[in-house]
């Protein structure tokens, strides 16, 4: 196991995670859209944490089901959706029958699995024919034009050593016997909500983005000084306008890579 791929404690995570997360409008649409989501559809969330698109994709079809195994994520996703089901359970020996879901989503899950192969195998096996997967994540491109990384840099040598790329996710959907791979961008999709450099001055705000378990104490403190002076000086607006177009001009800011389960 690499130093990048250590388990996440989501559990001290759960009580701040909502800080910075929310379910994003655009990604909605393009889940709803490769996932040929319908009426009656019922889907899987893999790795639902606390439920934002688990509870907002349920106003688009039949049935959603979040599984996670966190159960302080689970706990904090109840309290917030008191209708949604939810079960504790490992995405990787998921406690369902083949052949059961229209659908299954993985939000920003996948760099988490130890054994993404395995995974999507899995994933593939309850889904019925004919059905989609989407797995949510950021290209590398993507990343290179976040400002977050001005600030945290090491941070980018930590997310691309443990986040697959695009051509990556594709690879491995592939692999696990899905067809008809494709992708789609998110160009306003940020994944984290309202994100200002300030946010980053609060121990709170970090502590609910995993990137930072995986920084060093140094790293942090330099980039958190790096954001007060550059506020100070004015050159953090311009740094951050400069990113945010590119983001929405060119790269995106994250990417659905999906695949069917045909034969």
């Amino acid at each position: 196991m690499s130093e990048y791929s250590r388990p996440v404690d989501y559990s001290s995570i759960s009580r701040i995670y909502d800080i910075s997360r929310a379910a994003n409008a655009e990604t909605i649409e393009k889940l709803v859209k490769v996932l040929h989501i319908a009426g009656n559809s019922t889907l899987l969330d893999l790795g639902c944490g606390t439920g934002n698109y688990t509870f907002t994709l349920q106003q688009a079809t039949k049935s959603v089901i979040g599984i996670d195994i966190s159960a302080a994520m689970l706990g904090k996703a109840q309290v917030k959706f008191p209708a949604i089901q939810l079960i504790r359970g490992d995405i990787t020996r998921l406690p369902f029958s083949s052949n059961t879901f229209d659908g299954a989503l993985a939000i920003q899950v996948l760099h988490h699995v130890k054994k993404k192969g395995g995974f999507l195998v899995e994933a593939r096996r309850v889904l019925r024919n004919g059905a989609f997967i989407a797995v949510h994540s950021c290209s590398h491109r993507q990343m290179r034009a976040f400002w977050f990384y001005h600030y945290f840099p090491k941070g980018l040598e930590v997310d691309q050593a443990r986040i697959p790329d695009a051509g990556e996710i594709a690879y491995l959907l592939d692999g696990a016997g899905f067809s008809n791979i494709g992708s789609e961008i998110c160009y306003h999709d940020v994944v984290v909500k309202d994100e200002t450099p300030e946010n980053y001055l609060d121990k709170n705000y970090r502590d609910g983005v995993s990137t930072f378990a995986f920084l060093a104490e140094d790293d942090i403190e330099k980039g958190c000084r790096k954001i007060r002076e550059e506020i100070a000086s004015g050159a953090a607006k311009d740094i951050i306008q400069k990113a945010e177009a590119e983001v929405a001009e060119r790269t995106g800011g994250s990417t659905i890579v999906y695949g069917q389960k045909t034969g």
